[in-house]
């Protein structure tokens, strides 16, 4: 267990360890496997990939007391609202409140830009993600369908930051 988590905001890819980013994001999304239906694209998010979403969006990363990358959020500019994607915590330290530290630092930037809301998407089979979305003040919002699927599939939650 980590004593203490700093979140940071990297401006520069050459401060970003995007292979441990890639290595993170596997580990973590493991777990779905065998539970959604389509596979999630983590499963073949690659280095050059990161690369791409570094230069259009926000990465948050987390740092142990050691410095070593335990966690990773980024966020969207999608106009009056912000998109947030890829939450995703080293499964070894999984229940330390690092996920809870990005989603509300990312929500924090968001908010001093202006946003009206953060949105994302969590698959409806990952109970355990809606809860913790809700616990952070998310909300369902609406229901997606992926394509080629007769059936939702994943729910559109939002957190509605013009609220105190």
């Amino acid at each position: 267990m980590t004593s203490s988590i700093q979140i940071t905001v990297p401006q520069v890819p050459e401060n970003v360890p995007f292979e441990r980013l890639v290595e993170i994001l596997l580990a973590a999304f493991a777990f779905q496997d065998d539970i959604v239906d389509p596979p999630s694209s983590a499963k073949s998010v690659t280095v050059s990939e990161l690369q791409w979403r570094f230069a259009r969006d926000t990465l948050f990363l987390a740092t142990d007391d050691h410095g070593m990358v335990v966690g990773q959020v980024w966020i969207e500019d999608v106009g009056k609202d912000a998109y947030l994607y890829k939450l995703s915590v080293d499964p070894a330290i999984k229940g330390a409140g690092i996920g809870k530290s990005l989603v509300e630092a990312a929500c924090d930037f968001a908010r001093k830009r202006d946003k009206e809301k953060v949105r994302l998407h969590v698959r409806v089979e990952l109970v355990d993600n809606i809860a913790f979305f809700r616990s952070r003040g998310f909300e369902i919002a609406g229901e997606g369908v992926h394509d080629g699927y007769d059936r939702t599939t994943f729910w559109k939650m939002a957190r509605d930051l013009t609220v105190s």
